[in-house]
């Protein structure tokens, strides 16, 4: 029997400001490149991947198809950036990361919608689910450190209320 409690989150266009409680949103370029050349405008420092070991993975989202149950969280940043189709990352607030029964809180969850060309760097600690993609399947790439087994990084865990999130696109 199945007792999740089924919500709708509607999804918001990604902004620096209402991403900022969870990391750093990089959209378009704004105010002069820190350096240019011959056909080419450079903006560097958009974001800060702190010098770890990062690597990098790819992932071919599908949409899942019980909505989002489970979120994951890291000791460290996570780089997130669609490639063939935009994307919407829900995120939660980061909660205790030394207790390893902590759950995200699904009252607090956001969506964002994330086109090619703009990316997310999620703080360390902060609540995300997979990617999900706004057409049926989307490649997008992640940059994170490997999590070490047995600790709170990188264990699926269910919202705290046992919501079942469907996204809203209104």
């Amino acid at each position: 029997m199945n007792t999740a409690h089924r919500s709708v989150l509607a999804v918001e266009k990604l902004s620096r400001n209402e991403f900022q409680p969870f990391g750093t949103a990089v959209l378009e370029p704004q105010g002069s490149p820190t350096s240019s050349g011959e056909g080419f405008e450079c903006w560097f420092g958009c974001g800060t991947l702190n010098g770890l070991d990062f690597q990098l993975g790819q992932v071919i989202a599908q949409k899942p198809p019980g909505g989002i149950t489970r979120m994951e969280r890291h000791d460290h940043p996570e780089l997130l950036l669609p490639i063939s189709g935009a994307v919407v990352q829900v995120v939660a607030p980061r909660g205790d990361f030394a207790d390893l029964e902590d759950c995200p809180d699904g009252a607090a969850a956001r969506a964002f919608l994330i086109e090619p060309g703009e990316a997310v760097l999620i703080d360390s600690g902060t609540w995300h689910a997979a990617a999900v993609p706004i057409d049926e399947k989307t490649l997008y790439y992640f940059a994170a450190v490997p999590d070490e087994p047995g600790t709170a990084g990188g264990a699926w865990m269910p919202f705290s209320g046992q919501q079942r999130f469907e996204l809203s696109f209104d």
